[in-house]
């Protein structure tokens, strides 16, 4: 396992609790938590510090007042870990301009500016990695969350541009359509079979620490994606 240290932006959902624990088992010694609210990682915080010798600094951020020019400065991190979502209310997002632009400044708008800023800052002579959390939305416009689904896509083909532009380098990007996963955010949404649990994702991604580029978590979500898109238009409208 060769993180030593990681970068975290948004720090309070369960997969990034999952994801930090796994590492701190594994040695990663410092940590950069970024929140909404510094007091929300409170029970991270505590698991971590379990572990002898870890680090860990707290920022507060709302991505909701993140400008586009706005100056970020990053330190250098082995892992660059982005976990920020919003689900929202697609039913009202259509009519709410307050929240169609908060969908998609949370899943999308408002994280370019930090990934430029890796970006510019990275050293490119040693190895790191980004993992950004997409979603098998950005497959299909949905009418249950087509919104949302539009800045996952966004997400995943910024990114998916940028793992292919460094391919030959040492700067890893890793897209990861996730699937459903028992999260707070999808809590009560999602049919229990086809969920997993985060240390599961947690786990594999840990394991599979080399990987790059695009890939569906579990696996068998992109024979679902390629069969859901298959269906004829007047059954898709019913998803």
């Amino acid at each position: 396992m060769k993180f030593k240290s990681v970068w975290v932006l948004g720090s309070t959902s369960d997969i990034a609790v999952s994801i930090c624990n796994e590492l701190a088992k594994n040695g990663c010694k410092k940590f950069h938590l970024i929140s909404r609210r510094k007091i929300d990682n409170e029970v991270l915080v505590k698991n971590l510090k379990f572990y002898d010798g870890i680090t860990i600094n707290l920022q507060e951020l709302d991505l909701l007042e993140i400008e586009e020019k706005i100056n970020i400065e990053i330190e250098a991190y082995d892992l660059y870990l982005i976990t920020a979502g919003y689900l929202g209310d697609n039913n009202l997002a259509i009519y709410d301009k307050k929240e169609s632009s908060k969908i998609l400044r949370i899943n999308f708008i408002s994280l370019v500016p930090f990934l430029q800023n890796i970006i510019s800052n990275l050293d490119f002579t040693k190895e790191t990695s980004l993992w950004v959390f997409s979603s098998v939305a950005a497959d299909l416009g949905k009418p249950s969350n087509y919104i949302y689904g539009a800045a996952k896509s966004a997400l995943t083909t910024y990114c998916e541009g940028l793992a292919l532009k460094f391919i030959n380098s040492k700067f890893k990007v890793r897209v990861i359509k996730a699937g459903y996963i028992d999260t707070k955010m999808s809590k009560g949404k999602t049919p229990s079979f086809l969920t997993i649990n985060p240390n599961v994702v947690a786990k594999y991604l840990l394991k599979t620490f080399n990987k790059s580029g695009v890939e569906y978590f579990p696996k068998w979500w992109k024979l679902i994606m390629i069969f859901v898109k298959l269906l004829p238009a007047k059954m898709a409208s019913k998803l």
